[in-house]
């Protein structure tokens, strides 16, 4: 039997899934990331953005915010303020979100603050578009 890790997804309002796998990719601070059973140990700043998921029975896709990814050996646990299978997100939302947080970018009367969630409110937005278009 190959080496797994074991994998969990928490975001503040559930625990999504904590499952056995042979890999998992997500993009953290330097960009997209995957980790296999051995990887060093570190923790590292999850970035809106994909995360794949390979295990016995396929691969399975989420989108997930911004939060943090804490590696150590053959479990690695990611926290992140919202996270969504590809299945249950709705595509429709999403593309209104884009759209709104994009336009929200280009209005410059606001401060840096406000500018950063819109920026997050992007990334998120089009992680899910990115996920949805995956499934």
């Amino acid at each position: 039997m190959a080496a797994l890790l074991k994998v969990e997804l928490v975001t503040p309002m559930r625990r999504l899934f904590s499952v056995d796998a042979s890999q998992v990719t997500f993009t953290g601070e330097q960009g997209e990331m995957t980790v296999m059973p051995g990887h060093v140990a570190m923790i590292t700043a999850l970035k809106p953005g994909p995360l794949t998921i390979k295990n016995e029975s396929g691969t399975e896709l989420y989108a997930v915010a911004r939060g943090v990814a804490q590696i150590d050996g053959d479990k690695v646990v990611l926290l992140a303020e919202s996270a969504e299978a590809a299945h249950e997100i709705d595509v429709t939302r999403a593309e209104a979100q884009a759209k709104a947080a994009e336009q929200a970018l280009k209005d410059k009367s606001f401060y840096d603050e406000t500018f950063a969630e819109a920026q997050a409110a992007f990334g998120r937005a089009t992680a899910r578009l990115n996920i949805a278009s995956k499934r």
